[in-house]
């Protein structure tokens, strides 16, 4: 049976978006970002909140990854979710993950996670 779910702003369900970052120290930094989407075939936009220590990263590098979790790695994803790189400094390394850095961009490519875009913050 259809139902009419009236006008909505997103589809659903929506990929985990997975947005990678050095921090100054040149440790890996990920945050689980709930709102992104392609903007064009060589665009990514993504609403995020100032506060995030990803957010301070991206605009002091200029750069950053963008990886899609799979089911696999859901514990990950979550926990890039709920704890906060502004108060847990060793996130990235505690969840147990891996990650290369990027030959285009000063940016993490996280290795467990199978598609990763890279790019710019222009």
């Amino acid at each position: 049976m259809k139902k009419n779910i009236k006008t909505t702003e997103a589809i659903f369900p929506m990929p985990v978006l997975m947005i990678a970052t050095y921090n100054e120290d040149g440790t890996v930094d990920v945050m689980n970002a709930a709102r992104g989407t392609m903007f064009d075939r060589n665009q990514v936009v993504l609403n995020l909140t100032e506060s995030h220590k990803t957010v301070k990263n991206i605009k002091k590098r200029k750069a950053f990854t963008v990886s899609i979790a799979d089911a696999k790695h859901v514990c990950e994803a979550d926990y890039f979710g709920i704890v906060s790189a502004n108060t847990t400094k060793d996130k990235f390394e505690k969840s147990g993950l891996t990650a290369t850095k990027s030959k285009n961009v000063d940016a993490p490519i996280i290795n467990e996670f199978p598609i990763c875009m890279e790019c710019k913050f222009e």
